[in-house]
């Protein structure tokens, strides 16, 4: 079986060319930043009709390897531009940003690869930073010595870099999240099958995260994901969403597109790094998460700020 990247996954030129016309049918283009390489950092700004409305972001391929994230943000927008029913309420209730991805430099070299390589070489930017382990920890935590949990050590997959936000594409995403204090947000990944929301510890965040879980996997079409947490067991690991949960006061979730079953039917052993993280049909996948990601936004706008609502249940 061929080991090729192939339709209808993108090269980046013609992913650049698709998120710029999806800008243009969408709403605005907003150009945030640049990666390491010098790639522009592009999210799609979809107004809301409600001038005072909450902002959502959607962010994905923040791993270079994980193409169907990337997919997925972008059938997010293509269903808004089409005018689906789930996707028109969300807009009545909140402005869309949206970041296909952030980390075009590692795209960019899976493309040149053929996407064979080790995951170090796929996963990271350009520095060899894994992007999702770059964020800082909350304030009196500590990243433990554990599998997954981030490596100190320059070459692992999981290098966490040389200091919390010291690439151009993490600081340049928690600049943009600081000025327009998103309420709630999603990233993308491959290849769990799972939501991972924010770690907390408390009982009404627990509860606030078990109801927005619950709504992305009730509105799934394909396969429902389950959540992928505990309160107890756990590790601080600089990821994307425990920095916006506990960093900049918004409800965050780690969307794991495709799941492992799926990958080991498609290939028991797969004929490059990229086919184990993509399916080779992305569609159902895509077409699922979207109404999951509809669901969880609807969801949490409804919702106060992750701060409002421990007052709120704990009193002045």
């Amino acid at each position: 079986m061929s080991t090729a990247i192939a339709p209808p996954y993108l090269d980046p030129e013609a992913r650049a060319a698709r998120v710029d016309a999806l800008a243009t049918a969408c709403g605005d283009r907003v150009e945030f930043g640049r990666s390491v390489d010098g790639e522009p950092l592009v999210a799609v700004r979809v107004p809301s009709p409600r001038p005072d409305a909450p902002r959502v972001l959607c962010c994905a391929n923040i791993h270079g390897v994980e193409w169907v994230a990337g997919l997925v943000a972008l059938g997010l927008l293509e269903r808004v531009a089409a005018g689906a029913p789930e996707l028109d309420e969300l807009r009545a209730r909140a402005e869309l940003w949206v970041v296909p991805c952030l980390n075009p430099d590692g795209y960019r070299n899976t493309w040149t690869r053929g996407g064979e390589g080790t995951l170090a070489q796929l996963r990271c930017n350009a520095h060899g930073v894994d992007l999702n382990r770059n964020y800082p920890l909350p304030a009196g935590t500590r990243r433990l010595a554990l599998p997954g949990a981030g490596s100190l050590e320059p070459g692992r997959a999981t290098w966490c870099g040389p200091s919390p936000l010291s690439e151009p594409e993490t600081a340049a995403l928690h600049e943009l999240c600081a000025a327009q204090r998103f309420h709630a947000a999603a990233g993308l990944h491959s290849f769990m099958g799972t939501l991972i929301p924010a770690r907390v510890t408390t009982r009404e965040h627990w509860a606030a995260y078990g109801q927005l879980c619950r709504s992305f996997a009730g509105a799934q079409r394909h396969r429902r994901y389950r959540r992928l947490a505990s309160r107890f067991i756990d590790a601080w690991t600089g990821e994307q969403e425990d920095h916006l949960h506990h960093g900049l006061d918004c409800w965050a979730i780690c969307v794991e597109t495709f799941t492992v079953a799926a990958s080991l039917r498609q290939h028991l052993r797969a004929p490059s790094r990229f086919w184990r993280f993509n399916p080779r049909d992305p569609s159902p996948w895509i077409d699922s998460d979207v109404g999951g990601l509809a669901a969880y936004f609807s969801a949490a706008v409804a919702l106060p700020r992750p701060a409002a609502l421990s007052r709120s249940r704990t009193g002045p």
